[in-house]
Formats: structure tokens, sequence, C-alpha cells
């Protein structure tokens, strides 16, 4: 009998599967439920931990218009509700969603062919226009943005310094969107260069407010109208604008917020003597992220905690300090911002500059004329809660000048959610984004699955040091090198994505309880089917064992290997070369940092390699498939038992490679066509050696 036929016929007996089209992800990761525009994190981290960056990155840029920005100052909720915080520390979703967008591009393909006539206009260049501007584009819109700016990106541009987000990756971003066919108009001011009776008569049939929060917000105070107070927008805007302020030598900011961190870090790298930073709150209770702090303390900033600003002091008419009072609380009992100070607690912070970082309030001049429009007694706008519209017809307002101040997420995600609004009243059209569509988080980890996961340590930001930095505006984060990024890409637990069981086909035989070494999958008191939780791994071993071929995965992410073994032999390189040799081999620990030791490079004209984030995912029919296809050879490298990802995969490993051992020998075939060996990937020099005998005992066949 045919030797071939024979392979052909056992890799069909033994790689049969049932999928039903009826499953879904009813559990979502915690990490996509806590972004403001549901970015979904979890797949995008996948993908690029299997080095298939551009895939990546188009997701990303499907669902966020400023992913390079977003990767820079975004407070990343995301990594707040990680639940790998359980194990060790959060994946670096930020750091990979900006490495992403600084090294891969491509143009946003409209999802739609329809061209509609109505024209939007968009007040604003920040966050949440563009984020209007963006959908609207993709959704068929012909959108303009009227800035009052020579220059888009709102506060993005204005407050946020270059040493923290450059100006280069909001110029690529901003192009993108423009390349949709968004026109944006600088140097025009609602309220004074138009109006909304001239957009109107201009043929736009809805306008979206955007405006942002630009004015600093003051203290009644004793002691403000000195020389040397500063207000903090004002302050950032002139740094951004110019490279250099007016400012003394001791540089007092108050302030516990993002912008008061970014006003004393900009102060710093300005040769001042001394900054310091006053704040009602206690380090735990700061309106800013920890790294935020951490950064500027780090940089020489002096932190003075539960402080309140009782008057600044002058002399000759100048700034010579502020004093002070201990703070007894910040919010009351019905959580309120109304703080409380001990009497007599006076102290002196001595200053020359004191730069006012206590938050933003809006400027609603443009409303002049326009009493229709309510506003909160705040300054912000009121709008419907869900489409976003004014109390004025076919006027949208989102962003900061409707939260008050908000993160960049959530002025983007008011904007995406704006613009469903505005195409759901033009075109009398009920469309929805499934992205919003509550869904129960993934739960936290079990207690005692925490200790089956293998800890792993998150990969540090490669930083400017101390010296370069604050002799200069250059960005302090230099952004995550190809390497780098895999590896901690790898490090996420894909939760809420692992394996999944057809009740129509389980038969209850407990296989996957058995060999789980997570020991998630569980059959419930009265059931006769299994079920596999949220916590699943993805290591695939029970999708591979299970005999009634009732598991699989949740998304199709796993190929497990097949898609790229049949795309090798697609490759017209292949023909003629001989010996032909397909390493399979875990893509975990693969990117290394020192390329020397790396196997990417293996014996490249006699080896194709598929790599599968563990092979406990592959099942011995591919092995069989690969002669089937064309393969002289099958090379397997796995993972020692102390340096595996998953754990316990080896055992596993070594059963299936024995199997297809023994059958390719009851074929007929030579042994020495099918090897396995236990060596980590990034082992290169040992893999070559390996490679290299194969080879070589291959030709002599």
């Amino acid at each position: 009998m045919n030797k071939n036929f024979l392979i052909k016929n056992l890799t069909m007996i033994t790689s049969k599967t049932h999928t039903r089209s009826d499953i879904k992800v009813n559990e979502e990761s915690p990490c996509i439920l806590a972004c403001p525009i549901r970015q979904n994190a979890r797949d995008y981290v996948q993908l690029i931990a299997r080095g298939r960056f551009n895939e990546a990155f188009r997701q990303v840029r499907e669902r966020n218009p400023l992913p390079s920005s977003c990767g820079r100052i975004c407070t990343h909720p995301c990594e707040t509700k990680c639940r790998r915080n359980s194990t060790d520390a959060p994946i670096a979703i930020a750091w990979l969603k900006r490495f992403l967008g600084d090294n891969f591009s491509e143009e946003t393909k409209k999802t739609t062919t329809e061209k509609y006539t109505e024209k939007i206009a968009i007040i604003g260049a920040g966050p949440a226009g563009l984020a209007t501007a963006n959908d609207l584009a993709l959704l068929g819109y012909s959108c303009t943005i009227f800035e009052s700016n020579p220059t888009p990106g709102g506060m993005l541009r204005m407050g946020v310094p270059t040493y923290r987000l450059s100006r280069t990756a909001i110029d690529k971003e901003v192009d993108y969107i423009k390349k949709l066919g968004v026109e944006i108009k600088y140097n025009i001011t609602l309220g004074v260069d138009v109006t909304f009776d001239s957009l109107k008569k201009d043929g736009f049939s809805a306008i979206f407010i955007s405006v942002g929060l630009l004015e600093s917000r003051s203290l009644n105070i004793e002691g403000v109208n000195l020389d040397g107070v500063i207000k903090g927008v004002s302050f950032l805007n002139e740094v951004n604008d110019t490279g250099k302020a007016k400012l003394g030598k001791n540089v007092l900011v108050i302030g516990g917020g993002a912008v008061a961190m970014d006003c004393a870090r900009t102060a710093l790298r300005l040769k001042t003597d001394k900054v310091s930073v006053a704040c009602l709150e206690s380090r735990k209770e700061m309106p800013t992220t920890d790294f935020e702090i951490e950064e500027a303390v780090h940089e020489g900033a002096i932190l003075y905690n539960s402080v309140g600003p009782k008057r600044i002091l002058g002399k000759n008419g100048k700034v010579a300090g502020l004093e002070t009072l201990k703070v007894k609380y910040v919010f009351d009992e019905q959580k309120r911002f109304n703080p409380a100070f001990y009497e007599g607690t006076e102290s002196v912070i001595e200053a020359d500059t004191v730069i006012l970082a206590i938050g933003q309030s809006s400027n609603l001049s443009f409303l002049k004329g326009q009493e229709g429009i309510q506003v909160t007694r705040g300054g912000t706008i009121i709008v419907n809660p869900t489409t976003f519209s004014t109390s004025m017809h076919g006027v949208y307002a989102g962003g900061d000048i409707v939260l008050g101040r908000g993160t960049m997420t959530e002025s983007m995600a008011q904007g995406k959610k704006a613009a469903i609004a505005i195409h759901n009243a033009l075109r009398n059209a009920s469309l929805k984004d499934e992205k919003w569509a509550e869904k129960p988080a993934v739960p936290d980890l079990v207690t005692s699955r925490i200790a089956l996961i293998k800890k792993e340590q998150k990969q540090e930001m490669p930083v400017l040091s101390l010296d370069k930095r604050l002799n200069s505006f250059d960005e302090v984060e230099l952004g995550f090198p190809l390497d780098i990024a895999v590896k901690e890409a790898q490090r996420c637990m894909n939760c809420g994505a692992g394996a999944t069981v057809d009740d129509n086909l389980c038969v209850g035989c407990l296989t996957c309880v058995r060999i789980c070494p997570f020991e998630v999958p569980k059959i419930k008191k009265g059931d006769t089917t299994a079920y596999v939780d949220g916590d699943c791994q993805s290591c695939g071993l029970c999708v591979v064992e299970c005999p009634a071929k009732a598991i699989g995965f949740k998304t199709p992410l796993e190929d497990r290997g097949k898609d790229t073994l049949e795309a090798i032999f697609k490759d017209k390189y292949i023909q003629g070369v001989k010996p032909l040799i397909i390493n399979f081999y875990c893509q975990y620990s693969t990117y290394n940092e020192n390329k020397d030791t790396t196997a990417d490079n293996l014996l490249v004209f006699h080896f194709r390699r598929v790599g599968v984030l563990g092979l406990g995912k592959v099942d011995p029919s591919l092995f069989l498939k690969a002669f089937e296809l064309g393969a002289h050879g099958v090379l397997v490298t796995a993972c020692k038992d102390d340096t595996c990802h998953f754990c316990k995969e080896k055992e596993w490993i070594e059963k299936r490679t024995k199997f297809a051992t023994q059958l390719l020998s009851g074929l007929g075939m030579d042994s020495r066509r099918f090897k396995t060996h236990f060596v980590p990937s990034q082992n290169g020099k040992e893999i070559s050696e390996i490679a290299f005998n194969m080879v070589e005992e291959l030709r002599n066949l």
C-alpha cells in the first residue's frame, strides 16, 4: 500500500474535529471592560506574542484612532484590572499599544462604500473631536474640524510635555485621520470666526463641540496676584510652544494631579534649583498615576502631602512662599470635595514662583447668544448621556467640555458614541456598537490556582538616564524594542478566550480534568459534561487529548500551527530544497535580547519553522501532515520542564512524539526523519548543532 496514502488517511483520522458556530465568549476579559473605548487589549497583546504585528496594529487602529499617543499618556485602567496582578505584575498593555503605533502603519480602510451628502462640523481637534471625525468618516460622512490653534491635538499638544508625548506621534495619527477625508481648518475660533448659525448656513447638518478645558483654575486666597504666580496650563502651553518660560530658582507647584506632575517635571528641565509640589491629598489619594508621581520624585521634585494653601506670601510685590495648613480631610462624609484643615498648624514653604495646577475650567464665551444650550454651574455642557446631544437640535458635545476633567480615553469614548448617535439621527437608524454591550467580567483568579501559574517578570521600559532627561525635552520613555515587546506580551493569560467545551460532543470522560496542569476543567454536580472557566491558560493539552474532540478554542488566534504549515508548502521557493525539514517549536522565549543566541536564522535554506505558543496545542497529526505535504524530516524543539511557560507540558509532548514515531516506523519510515529535543528556543547554538547534524543525516539517507 502506498505510504503517502497511509499517512494521509492517518492524518485525517487523528485530526478530525467538531466545532459549533454558536459558541461565544460570554465572559469578557477585565482589561477590555475597563477601557472606556473597549479596546480589545487581550487579542492585540496575543497577536504581538505570536509575532503577528501588522494584524495587531490593525486591530488597535480599528478601535483607537490615536494609539501612539494613548500608549504614552493613557492612565491604563486596563492594567489596573489585569488579572496578572494576582500573580506578579500587570501586562504593560499601554506600552505594547505604543510599540504598535510607533513601529507599524497601515491606512484604515472604510468598512462601508456609503458616501453621504451631509456634512459634519467638529469644533476642536483634541482626542474627542479627532475620534468623532475618524468614526464619522469611516461611516461615510464629510467632516471638517475647526481648531482655534495653528496645530492639531488640543491638550495633547498644548498641555502634555514633549518628554512624555512626541509631536511626531501626534502628527502621524492626525495624518491617518486626514487620509480618511477629514479636513482640519486652523486658527478658527467658535464664536469669533464662525458661529452655530454660520455653520448651519454653510450646510453643516450636525455640530459636535469638543473644545476642552483650556483655562486654569485659580485660588481664592491672599497673594494670587503677586508677581511670580503662574497658571499651570498657560505655563505648559508656553513651554511646549517656545521651549522656555519665566521662572525663579525655587518653584512650588500647587496641585496633586497629572498637570501638577507635568508642571513640576517641566520646571526641573528649565534649570531651576528646587521644585516642590504641595497638595491636599495624601500620597495614596493623589489624583494621578503612581508612575507619574514616582517619575517626578525620581527627577528631583519634593512632595508636600496633606497640606492646603492658606495664603501666598509676598515681598516687594513678588512671591516669597506659601503658608499652609495641615489637612484634616479632603472629602466629607458625602464623598464631596470639601477640604477641612487643622487650625493652628501653619507652616511655610519657601518659593519665588508658584504654579497653580489645581484643575481646569472652560471658556464658554462661544455660547453667547446661544442660551438654548444648557450648561452646569461648573461650566460644562449638559448632554444626553446616551446620544451626547445638547438641548439645541443638531448640536452635540463631548470630551472635557462635558466630562469636566476626564482622561484621554474617556474623551475618545464620548466622541465615538457621539459619532454613532449623529449617524442614527441623520439616517433615522439604530446602529449599535456591540463593543459596549454589557458583559460579565472573567472573575478573579481562584486563589488555589495562582500558585500553578508561572511567575514572570514584567519587562521594563527603556528610558533616558536622569542626567540626559533633565538636560532636554526629549522623550524619557524610549519605547519597547521588538524582542522586549514580544516577551512582555507572552505574559498575557488570555483571560476569557481559552478552551471551551461543546456540550453536544462531551461524553464526560474526565480526560480534560485529569490532564490540566492548572486544574481548570470541572464537571459540576448534576452535570454530565465538562466545563472550562475563564482561568484557562490556553496551553491546549485538553484540546488535543480530548477523545471526543469536544474541546476547542474560543478565538481564531489559536491556529495550532496548521495555517503556518500549509503556508510553507505554498511557497514556491521550497521547490528543490532537499532535505526540507519542518521545525515545530515553542514561541515562548524565542525572542531574546542576545541576538547571537537565537535560533531565528536556523539553517534557513533547509529549515522552515512552525511556531506555536505552547507545543501542547500541536496534534500529532500535524507532524504527519508535514510529511504528507512533502517534508523530508520533522524536528520538534520544546522547552524543558524548568523553563516551560505552562509547566508539565513536557511529558505530554514526549507521549505525542513517541506516538508519531511509532506510526511512522510502522509505515517503514526511517526514525532519523523525526526527532524531538528538549532545549529552550533561545538556545540557538545548541539547536543549530542539532539541526546541522539532522541535515547531514538526511542527506545520506
